[in-house]
């Protein structure tokens, strides 16, 4: 019997950690690289045109509970390739934070009930989500921290953001690998 390669994991242990750490007000999904230029695939992924090329599950849930879907109701409709410029290089560590500050109001830890005793089990689950991209990977924030310092403790960022949406406050996670880009994002509307 085979082993799974280090940066591999399963389609349940992905799942599972993706159900744990978004809900409501939340969109994770994975699309393939068919482009040189990886922001226009990361628009296709925000925009749900294409699927998951391992067909894989995608959250994407309104913060009222309905799913996105590719029209105006999308909150990267009118995202362009240009929006990207709000998009800063993030460490792997970083994005695994920001991943996990989604779970609090305004992206912040303070605001995750039982932060301390939780911490070790949510930063396990961005480290599952995330290792599907492979130890190459790239990644990208709009949390403004990471312009300044890309290794910042992503934890105790301040609150400032480059908007990608409409909403009044978004935040994520650009994940880019060599096959696939993943758009992992937190919404508020009020």
């Amino acid at each position: 019997m085979g082993t799974q390669p280090v940066n591999q994991i399963d389609e349940a242990s992905w799942s599972r950690s993706v159900r744990e750490l978004f809900g409501d007000g939340m969109f994770a999904a994975v699309g393939g690289r068919r482009r040189d230029d990886w922001r226009m695939d990361a628009l296709d992924v925000m925009q749900l045109r294409t699927d998951d090329p391992r067909g894989w599950p995608r959250l994407a849930v309104a913060p009222e509970g309905g799913d996105y879907g590719t029209g105006p109701e999308n909150p990267f409709s009118a995202v362009t390739p240009g929006d990207f410029n709000g998009a800063f290089p993030v460490s792997r560590a970083g994005a695994e934070q920001i991943l996990v500050t989604l779970q609090g109001d305004w992206f912040q830890v303070e605001d995750i009930p039982d932060f301390a005793a939780r911490e070790a089990e949510l930063t396990s689950h961005a480290h599952v989500i995330l290792k599907r991209f492979g130890a190459d990977a790239l990644f990208f924030t709009n949390a403004a921290t990471a312009r300044e310092d890309p290794h910042a403790d992503m934890f105790r960022r301040e609150g400032a953001y480059e908007g990608f949406t409409g909403h009044v406050l978004d935040c994520g996670v650009i994940a880019v690998s060599a096959t696939e880009v993943g758009i992992f994002w937190g919404l508020t509307i009020d």
